[in-house]
């Protein structure tokens, strides 16, 4: 299984999956670092994410760049490339949504 975030735009009908990562990765990794640095909202990318409220991304993408930081100080050279470049995918997914009112993450 794998843990990802899909863009919607309901004007068009155009779907966008982000692959975030595998579960196993994101239990032992993203899960990880999201316990350490008591997060709130990176935790629910696990179960999914329709209950997030466009109020809510901000804060979010604060938590992801928190958690990218934390993958860079704790992780191997190697594993934190792979972690914090899935990390700023995430980040740029949801700044795209940010900006842009007519897309949804869900």
């Amino acid at each position: 299984m794998a843990v990802e975030l899909l863009i919607r735009n309901p004007e068009t009908n155009a779907l966008k999956l982000v692959p975030v990562a595998t579960s196993e990765v994101f239990r032992n990794y993203w899960m990880k670092g999201c316990s350490e640095l008591k997060l709130r909202y990176v935790p629910r990318f696990e179960d999914g994410l329709d209950d997030f409220a466009r109020s809510e991304l901000s804060a979010a993408i604060q938590e992801l760049r928190d958690l990218r930081l934390w993958f860079q100080g704790t992780q191997s050279p190697q594993d934190a490339r792979g972690l914090v470049g899935r990390v700023d995918t995430v980040i740029a997914a949801f700044e795209r949504v940010l900006n842009d009112p007519k897309l949804s993450i869900g």
